[in-house]
């Protein structure tokens, strides 16, 4: 009996000892190897795997980061990517990782940024991490390089773009008036990315003020004339860099180093659309430059970068951003992995880039009456036009050079498709192969683009648009993709043109929806009080 007593005793106190344990145990714990989270709330929490995260932790020396009585050093890490990824508040962290004081919060944040900017980030960013040797044989497409170089193994092709972190006003009238923004309409602060041609991510500088004065072109004269992190030194004369319009002030400075240049074009003053032949140069260059963008997307996918930061840590946003583009680096995939079709995406493109469009020239002779004038009459596509091609998603991809264009398409068709389920388009009395359909502007209530669409029953063979861009050639403008995506492809497949965005326009509702009250429709009994005023009750 007194043996029962005791073994009874033992299951109290242990269970005793459990409770308490619980009770000292922080709600996320991640120094739990017993019972371990799984790799998806790694990664929801920290972006990163748990492997990934126990790599990570591995590269920081213990004498960077000490063990303390209030958290272990992977419980800081985890603190600080937590921070990063989720944008939580110090007192949320404080209840997460069971901390009492905001402070500790903040001196741990401070500590782990300092030991990650040390000891992790010069291994995965910045021109001292990668030679430029590395970036030709490692990160440069072979599109790229056909496209811009003539495939010339020696040229190191890189691509800078400005992004921006929003910031909360300030008090501080200087500071409030150079961290406005004119084009954002908000203040905030102006990092420069430096990116290969597969989306790797070679340097970021920054951040940088964001008035008039530190616009994309002057921040990229700071980093020629300063040699910021030994740009000078790691660039050869030859070597291409691919900008946006925002950098056209800069490019007789690149120039001037001896680097080449590549640039959208823009139109001319009174010119409404590119020529042909710009219209194509252009998208040569925007078929490489997209990357930027995607690597910029990335980076924002931790929400710190994509909320408004508190200006009480403006001093952190550089560094933060740095550890960001550091783990970007070492545990994500490039953008680009798949490179076995560049070479056949090359050759069409190059043959493509030379062409003429025949079909403007031809809508271009009916306007000038060089030639017969054409009678159009609308029918609803859904259920005629029968001998348009049908085509897979993969098919039509390779007829846009790229996913963007097929991306927007179904936008504009739910925007085409009238309330009864019509997509209204213009067949030609006298050329069966050639429709018409007008699209409205995405940008502008005011403006619709027409558009012109060649084919037989087994192609589409040419194209044309009225937008500023619908005369290339080289793949085609959205508005065009939206008539093909749509003829070829969704309205055999209309579980494609069911978009949720819908549901969320048909919540709101118009303050114009409303209709006044006529003054020629008043009874006899208001023409008898037309004069009074008010009455007395």
């Amino acid at each position: 009996m007194i043996k029962l007593f005791q073994e009874l005793k033992e299951q109290i106190q242990n269970k005793d000892k459990m409770l308490n344990n619980l009770k000292e145990r922080p709600p996320l714990n991640l120094d739990n190897h017993e019972e371990p989270m799984s790799d998806n709330n790694y990664h929801v929490l920290t972006g990163l795997t748990r492997d990934r995260f126990n790599d990570l932790c591995s590269h920081i020396p213990p004498s960077s980061l000490r063990h303390s009585d209030i958290r272990t050093p992977r419980m800081a890490i985890a603190i600080l990517l937590v921070k990063l990824r989720l944008d939580l508040s110090h007192q949320a962290l404080c209840t997460l990782f069971g901390l009492e004081e905001k402070m500790q919060i903040s001196r741990i944040l401070d500590s782990t940024c300092s030991a990650l900017g040390q000891y992790f980030v010069p291994k995965h960013l910045g021109f001292g991490h990668i030679t430029r040797t590395d970036v030709i044989q490692k990160h440069t497409r072979p599109l790229a390089q056909q496209l811009l170089v003539d495939d010339d193994p020696t040229k190191a092709i890189i691509i800078l773009d400005g992004t921006y972190v929003c910031i909360q006003k300030s008090h501080n009238n200087v500071l409030q008036r150079r961290s406005f923004s004119l084009h954002k309409g908000k203040p905030l602060v102006k990092p420069m990315m430096v990116v290969s041609s597969d989306g790797y991510i070679i340097a970021v500088l920054g951040p940088f003020f964001a008035d008039g004065k530190n616009n994309d072109s002057e921040i990229t004269k700071h980093l020629l004339y300063n040699n910021v992190q030994g740009f000078q030194n790691w660039m050869k004369p030859g070597d291409v860099i691919v900008v946006d319009r925002g950098f056209r002030d800069c490019l007789a400075d690149l120039q001037k180093f001896g680097y080449e240049t590549k640039m959208p074009l823009f139109l001319k003053k009174d010119q409404t659309q590119y020529t042909t032949a710009e219209a194509n140069k252009t998208r040569l260059i925007t078929k490489v430059r997209w990357v930027i963008e995607s690597a910029n997307g990335r980076v924002k996918q931790w929400r710190f970068f994509s909320n408004i930061v508190p200006n009480t840590m403006i001093e952190k946003i550089g560094s933060y951003f740095e550890i960001v583009c550091a783990l970007i680096n070492c545990y994500r995939p490039v953008f680009v992995k798949d490179t076995s079709k560049d070479k056949e995406i090359d050759q069409k493109i190059l043959e493509l880039a030379h062409e003429t469009n025949k079909i403007k020239e031809y809508i271009d002779k009916i306007k000038d009456k060089s030639e017969k004038q054409l009678k159009w009459t609308s029918i609803n596509a859904t259920d005629s036009v029968s001998n348009f091609p049908k085509m897979d998603f993969d098919e039509l991809q390779v007829l846009t050079l790229g996913t963007y264009q097929l991306k927007q398409a179904r936008s504009y068709i739910t925007e085409h498709l009238s309330e009864d389920g019509a997509f209204l388009v213009k067949v030609a009395n006298k050329k069966q192969d050639l429709l018409r359909a007008r699209i409205q502007s995405r940008h502008r209530n005011a403006v619709k683009y027409e558009l012109y669409i060649q084919y037989n029953n087994r192609q589409i063979t040419g194209w044309y648009c009225k937008c500023p861009n619908g005369s290339r050639v080289v793949g085609c403008c959205a508005h065009i993709a939206s008539v093909m995506y749509y003829l070829a492809f969704a309205r055999y497949n209309p579980e494609h043109l069911q978009p949720r965005s819908s549901k969320y326009y048909a919540s709101l509702t118009d303050a114009v929806d409303y209709s006044e009250v006529s003054d020629t429709e008043t009874s006899d009994e208001d023409e008898d009080d037309s004069n009074t005023l008010y009455y007395l009750v």
